[in-house]
């Protein structure tokens, strides 16, 4: 089974607790992989998508690094640059994929959402559009749904 994450950003996560979100991506994470995952994907933007890697890492769950373009880093502080490029360095592969390709490609989402219009809320359409189940994880409720 193949999962990806799809979330904010860290600029838009700032106000939220962030260990909650941590914990609750690394347990889903232990999860789906008792549920047979063994793989991921990751679309290696700050925020939601390195904490991903870093819990795939941890649980010794192989990554692809799908990074949609070239310059992806330069829009990322320093602090998260560098922690990127040591994702990229123990990452499976690295794909130049965009983010539709993962969704297509993976059997499970994880989903971190505040409920909030924006880019996360577009991926999490095309998400319900597919029928895909997913676990829903809210920073502002500090609850993890698990939607099929």
């Amino acid at each position: 089974m193949r999962i990806i994450i799809t979330g904010h950003r860290i600029q838009k996560l700032k106000d939220y607790d962030l260990g909650f979100i941590d914990y609750a991506i690394n347990d889903t994470i232990k999860l789906l992989m008792e549920k047979g995952a063994s793989l991921a994907y990751s679309g290696m933007a700050d925020g939601v998508d390195l904490w991903f890697c870093q819990a795939c890492k941890t649980n010794n769950l192989p990554y692809i690094a799908c990074v949609p373009f070239e310059e992806q880093d330069e829009y990322m502080s320093f602090e998260d640059k560098t922690l990127r490029n040591s994702l990229l360095a123990t990452a499976k592969e690295i794909m130049k994929v965009r983010n539709s390709w993962m969704v297509e490609h993976c059997d499970y989402r994880i989903v971190v959402w505040d409920g909030c219009k924006g880019g996360t809320h577009n991926v999490l359409e095309q998400l319900v559009g597919n029928g895909t189940p997913f676990y829903w994880i809210n920073p502002m409720s500090k609850k993890v749904w698990h939607c099929a």
